[in-house]
């Protein structure tokens, strides 16, 4: 639908605007399914101030973030994996 919408400068664009955004709410969705309390809080912490840190970024330098974002979501999805399959006591924040 959206290759209809606009021509292929202004996809590119979207595109662009988008992947960092996507990026965050992956991230952040990956960092919500760990199960022990603390690595939660502090994966999404991490994420929050990550994308606040790089929010200024253009160009080649946040085409070079987002890829450092892609490595670190698939960290993330590896470690939540271990947090699911070793669970710990819940905490008493929880």
């Amino acid at each position: 639908c959206l290759l209809f919408c606009c021509n292929i400068d202004e996809y590119k664009t979207l595109h662009i605007t988008m992947a960092p955004l996507t990026l965050y709410r992956s991230l952040l969705r990956q960092a919500k399914s760990m199960k022990d309390y603390n690595f939660r809080v502090y994966a999404q912490r991490r994420v929050k101030a990550g994308f606040i840190k790089n929010r200024h970024l253009q160009g080649d330098e946040a085409s070079a973030a987002v890829a450092v974002g892609v490595d670190q979501l698939e960290l993330l999805k590896r470690q939540a994996t271990l947090s699911q399959l070793y669970p710990s006591a819940r905490s008493v924040m929880e």
